[in-house]
């Protein structure tokens, strides 16, 4: 392909509509055949192996997802990428595409915050948060595949001190998914209160074309299309991924932005002076966009959560090795692996003990929530 600029379609529609809604989406984002280039080098990388088993903590056990594998290609991947001479066009999402998307998005940011401190008028985008990216750290990315199976449980990218994202961009690469292939992205942009059709709506390239992703309860399904981009806040936005129900790998990379004044005490503390509300309405709606909710959350949706947890724990997939995925997009399913029935038991202990804790200190406000959380 010609070597030209990737420019992507960054403007104040789509950072305002993030800031109000706590996400986007965005189709087109990429140009088709960059798009296509990517996709083409990611598997190849894949069938090199140059892609790791992803592991992640829950209490003190690092556990493995089955079927999901990723290549990190940030800072903390840069010795693999180096040392891996051919990356493709992944050389220049590290080297230009990255830094630019910061760039763009902190100028972006700091015009319209710099507009809302000059003009007094009283409507929505004139109290909108300030991202205070941190520009001096380029964004991390990765690369993900995931197979058979494969998926996340309810989480959030910035769980708590001392990670310092703020914003996550998912960029996906799936020219051939259809519905029911799974693998979507599922998301709460609101704690409990049912999505309304500004929340979901589906911006494009032009921002005119709207349309409504199919909604379970309060969350966001959203399928993983090709070149369609999924924003928002990493802070506040409890998010899983379904699991990929065919045969297709799922590809996708991400791109996070830490940002300066994340993880205050006042988003990670749930002190006796911020329960201080005069109803459960008004604890509801701080709730729905604060970052607190990560204290909570897990007693809140103590079912999802566990579901979710298994879910992507115990899978029929293919045979599990890292990058071992031959030469088409492919991957045929084998016999089921995961937890054996022991680990099985523990996580399923730790899981509740952790809720236990939550509730015994917060009981009326979670037993509150349980109620509301599919009744608004």
């Amino acid at each position: 392909m010609s070597k030209q600029p990737i420019t992507l379609p960054i403007n104040t529609d789509l950072l305002t509509h993030l800031k109000e809604q706590n996400h986007a989406i965005i189709d087109n984002f990429i140009p088709q055949e960059v798009a296509d280039q990517l996709l083409t080098d990611a598997n190849r990388l894949y069938s090199e192996n140059q892609f790791q088993q992803h592991y992640f903590q829950f209490g003190g056990s690092l556990l493995k997802k089955p079927n999901v594998f990723e290549l990190d290609l940030s800072d903390n991947g840069k010795q693999q990428l180096d040392n891996n001479r051919d990356v493709g066009l992944w050389k220049d999402i590290v080297g230009d595409v990255g830094p630019s998307f910061l760039r763009r998005i902190d100028e972006l940011d700091r015009n319209m915050s710099s507009k809302q401190s000059t003009t007094t008028s009283s409507s929505s985008s004139s109290s909108l948060p300030s991202l205070s990216l941190q520009t001096n750290t380029p964004p991390a990315i990765k690369i993900q595949i995931n197979t058979g199976g494969g998926s996340f449980p309810w989480h959030f990218d910035n769980p708590g001190p001392p990670n310092a994202r703020i914003l996550t961009c998912v960029v996906y690469l799936n020219p051939h998914w259809t519905q029911g292939d799974g693998g979507e992205i599922v998301l709460r942009p609101t704690f409990l209160s049912k999505s309304n059709s500004k929340s979901s709506k589906l911006i494009s390239e032009q921002h005119h074309h709207q349309q409504q992703p199919p909604k379970n309860e309060n969350a966001i399904t959203i399928p993983p299309m090709h070149r369609r981009a999924v924003f928002f806040l990493s802070d506040r936005v409890l998010h899983r991924v379904l699991p990929s129900k065919s045969t297709k790998r799922r590809v996708c990379f991400t791109m996070w932005c830490n940002g300066t004044g994340v993880n205050t005490r006042e988003d990670v503390v749930l002190s006796k002076d911020v329960l201080r509300f005069t109803s459960w309405d008004e604890a509801h709606y701080f709730f729905d966009t604060s970052p607190l909710q990560r204290v909570i959350s897990r007693a809140v949706y103590s079912e999802e959560y566990l579901e979710s947890l298994l879910e992507c724990l115990v899978v029929g997939g293919n045979d599990g090795t890292a990058g071992g995925g031959g030469d088409d997009d492919d991957d045929v399913g084998g016999d089921a692996e995961g937890v054996t029935e022991e680990e099985k038991e523990m996580l399923v202990k730790q899981h509740e003990a952790s809720v236990l804790g939550i509730r015994r200190k917060l009981q009326p406000l979670i037993d509150e929530f349980r109620r509301r959380k599919y009744s608004e």
